[in-house]
């Protein structure tokens, strides 16, 4: 991994940069709540990454996805609180209230390890970079570093864009109407990530 880094950082930009569960629901919450209140869900996201990177780096997240039982409660607890996260952001930007906005670091730390995606991704990942040769702590290091590197700064990215969108949209009907379609991309990513 270390000898042939470029690859694999290509393939954690893919796959950390590009439209899923994480991202979309960041850009949704960025859109409703703005950047700086969305950052303790995002620590609660990474931290709760963590768990999940140990146990593919020991070879336990294989046996755990292969297990019929845990896959499908996995499904489906990761579903119950994807639509959770949704009907929240949503009911916060149809209030017109002044509500408590903000999304919790505990929210946030079961979005990746209540994800198929995310596990697929860690345990292909692992499997194809991680040569089992060469010294495995600095290799898991390097391993969990580089995901961590690219959770954090596109989660944050896509924040971001989320939150510049009320500042070109000042109509309250069309910013819930934005959310609307940003939700069910979000739920519509989930559902696909894992169904499919």
């Amino acid at each position: 991994m270390l000898e042939n880094y470029l690859p694999f950082f290509l393939f954690v930009v893919a796959m950390t940069g590009t439209p899923g569960p994480g991202n979309l629901t960041m850009m949704a919450i960025g859109q409703t709540t703005g950047f700086k209140s969305a950052m303790p869900f995002l620590m609660g996201m990474a931290v709760g990454r963590l768990p999940m990177d140990l146990l593919v780096a020991c070879g336990l997240g294989e046996i755990f996805l292969a297990s019929p039982v845990a896959a499908t409660a996995m499904k489906v607890l990761g579903s119950v609180y994807i639509l959770y996260l949704a009907v929240k952001v949503l009911m916060i930007q149809a209030s017109p209230k002044k509500i408590d906005k903000r999304f919790t670091f505990v929210e946030g730390l079961f979005l990746h390890p209540l994800s198929p995606k995310s596990w697929a991704m860690m345990i292909f990942g692992f499997s194809q970079f991680v040569d089992p040769t060469a010294p495995l702590p600095p290799q898991i290091i390097v391993f969990m570093a580089s995901f961590m590197g690219g959770l954090l700064f596109f989660h944050s990215s896509w924040c971001a864009a989320g939150a510049l969108i009320p500042r070109f949209v000042q109509s309250r009907q069309t910013l819930f109407c934005i959310n609307l379609i940003m939700v069910t991309l979000m739920v519509g990513a989930t559902g696909y990530a894992m169904f499919s």
